[in-house]
């Protein structure tokens, strides 16, 4: 009888000290919210190469967990573009700032499948004229379903509308995104993963298409992730890509 309850209360306190897992993906979004008053904290390092110029982004954020299915983010991406061709178009800079929240109001009990509906504003914090942001309040506002199979494959499957609040009328108002993810856990630390994303967007060599690949690592009883993805956009001037992903929950 003993045993049993220092069994139970052991595993009750590993429960109370535990956290969440950071997200994986890029172009959807995973049921992995902070605990309710957890925080994760991260950044994203970027590169693009585009046909005459490469661009580089650092992206700090941090998500806070605001109830056991609910969380807010924010993101403040800064900017650097380097033109191939001279020293005189380089430019650089804040780009534009983004708050948002992410909701899990259906999960199974053991976590799959699940819905996931998010929404992200945009502020016009970077320079237009630099390309450095929009110019415009953006919403970005989507739903993602996911789940999993056989304990190791996770799939799912992004739904996403951007609306430029004042944008000019010449152009297209919204712009609809459509994302898959695939990720295959080789082990309790190392993942792979594979994910495609397109949009209705109009782009002189047709709508763009984009394609990611990477691998995960989180260390055993850590709070760790630490992702390594690359990629090509086509029907656009982007040669590749390629993104450093850290992040820290506490």
């Amino acid at each position: 009888m003993i045993k049993k309850w220092m069994t139970g209360v052991m595993m009750v306190a590993v429960a109370g000290a535990a956290w969440a897992e950071p997200e994986s993906t890029l172009l959807t979004r995973e049921n992995k919210l902070p605990e309710k008053g957890q925080v994760e904290i991260g950044a994203l390092i970027g590169m693009q190469a585009l046909e005459f110029e490469k661009h580089y982004q650092e992206t700090p954020y941090l998500r806070y967990g605001l109830l056991g299915n609910l969380a807010a983010n924010v993101t403040i991406p800064v900017k650097q573009i380097r033109v191939d061709q001279g020293f005189n178009g380089n430019r650089s800079g804040l780009g534009d700032v983004t708050v948002g929240l992410e909701l899990v109001p259906y999960q199974d009990a053991f976590r799959f499948p699940y819905i996931m509906p998010h929404v992200d504003v945009g502020f016009p914090t970077g320079d237009q004229d630099k390309n450095l942001g929009s110019g415009d309040v953006s919403v970005f506002a989507g739903v993602t379903v996911g789940t999993t199979t056989y304990e190791v494959y996770h799939w799912a499957v992004d739904v996403s509308v951007r609306h430029l609040v004042d944008n000019d009328p010449m152009t297209k108002d919204d712009t609809v995104v459509l994302a898959g993810s695939f990720i295959w856990d080789l082990s309790e630390e190392f993942s792979l993963l594979t994910e495609i994303g397109g949009s209705n967007q109009d782009l002189p060599d047709g709508r763009p298409i984009t394609f990611e690949g990477g691998m995960v690592y989180k260390p055993a009883d850590t709070a760790w992730l630490l992702g390594l993805y690359g990629g090509k956009t086509i029907h656009s001037s982007e040669d590749w890509n390629g993104t450093i992903k850290i992040s820290y929950s506490f």
